[in-house]
């Protein structure tokens, strides 16, 4: 089993990613809680499920080191603090840590930054998207995990 762990900023295109890899074979899960990697790799290589290809993706809610047994690799997706603004305010969400300790979101990129470091430093692959459009986000992303591209 190919296993691939999408993470990066809030706004910086994992749901694109995720969209992405989906249209070229990967089966998708959003949003996963570190805790539940184990279970969903061992569902992934049981009998007649036998997936090929996992993508999860993984927000600042849901990364945390942790041992995993299934060899992975990592792309993390990064955008500068002004593309990510204008991405929130566009969309009128708030940043998950903005919500959760009441802080402003420029704030929460900041601290979010921080709290990702350390998985950016061990990703595979990192992508800027700040100067993608959506669509180049997707070709860049077909072009790196397509198979055998």
């Amino acid at each position: 089993m190919e296993l691939l762990i999408v993470s990066g900023l809030s706004g910086a295109g994992k749901s694109v990613a995720m969209n992405a890899l989906e249209d070229i074979g990967f089966f998708c899960i959003d949003n996963v809680p570190a805790g539940l990697l184990p279970s969903i790799t061992a569902f992934s290589k049981a009998g007649d499920n036998q997936l090929e290809r996992v993508a999860l993706s993984m927000d600042v809610r849901g990364c945390r080191s942790r041992e995993q047994k299934t060899p992975y690799k990592i792309l993390f997706l990064d955008a500068p603090d002004d593309v990510l603004m204008r991405r929130y305010s566009e969309t009128r969400r708030r940043h998950p840590i903005s919500i959760a300790e009441g802080i402003s979101t420029r704030d929460a990129f900041l601290k979010e930054r921080q709290i990702l470091q350390p998985l950016k430093e061990r990703a595979n692959y990192t992508i800027n998207t700040g100067l993608l459009s959506t669509s180049q986000n997707k070709e860049r992303i077909c072009d790196l995990f397509m198979k055998n591209g």
